[in-house]
């Protein structure tokens, strides 16, 4: 494809090499990476915090990653669904997680202070945006905590406003990317300061694995190879 070369971000030799670890850098690898920056920008990482990761998929095995590069020394929490999408998220850097699946937020509470030994977290990545995640998120966090949503599974957000207001929570959004940081995700893979959970798929097989996406049976992210 031929581009304008001000849109261009070179490579090294060795990473063109395998464009199915480029190609997601530039969706499910940026994503959460400007959500985490802002994060740092608000003041909410560093030594003695704790940030969560909610939703552990295509976004969410690169945002924990993220957490530990920004995070300055934050405590990383990863909460899934599902145990498998937990031990991607520890494999990855998380330092705790929490199966989220059918629980109460003080259940969810109980686990934490068992982890973390506190109740609250102070910064929160919400990878799915879906009413109940970012409900969820609302209810674990503590005062003067941030939740920023990267997700678009719903339409729309509902939570108790009182809550919201008198903890004085700050819900900031975060969409896609822009050019400087592409330059820095990739720099940061090619240095070897991240780690790709890619599968390789051929034309052939789009239809099924689509529709093991759908079932959420994916961890990380499918790439497309012409061969």
């Amino acid at each position: 494809m031929t581009v304008q070369y001000r849109h261009a971000v070179p490579v090294s030799e060795e990473a063109a090499r395998t464009p199915e670890l480029l190609a997601p850098m530039t969706d499910a690898g940026m994503t959460p990476y400007r959500g985490m920056r802002k994060l740092r920008d608000a003041g909410e990482l560093g030594p003695a915090r704790t940030v969560a990761v909610t939703g552990i998929g295509g976004l969410g095995s690169y945002a924990v990653q993220y957490a530990k590069l920004l995070g300055s020394g934050a405590t990383v929490v990863a909460l899934a669904r599902t145990d498998s999408k937990l031990d991607v998220a520890k494999e990855n850097g998380a330092d705790h997680g929490v199966n989220v699946r059918d629980k109460s937020t003080e259940a969810i509470q109980d686990e934490l202070e068992g982890l973390t030994g506190r109740r609250t977290i102070d910064a929160i990545l919400d990878c799915v945006g879906s009413e109940a995640s970012i409900s969820m998120g609302f209810d674990l966090l503590g005062p003067e905590g941030a939740l920023a949503a990267v997700g678009l599974m719903s339409h729309r957000v509902e939570h108790n406003q009182f809550p919201f207001v008198g903890t004085e929570l700050s819900y900031l959004g975060s969409f896609w990317g822009n050019h400087m940081d592409l330059v820095e995700v990739l720099s940061l893979s090619e240095a070897g300061l991240v780690k790709h959970n890619v599968t390789k798929v051929a034309l052939e097989d789009v239809n099924e694995n689509l529709e093991a996406l759908g079932r959420g049976e994916i961890v990380g992210r499918q790439v497309i190879v012409f061969d």
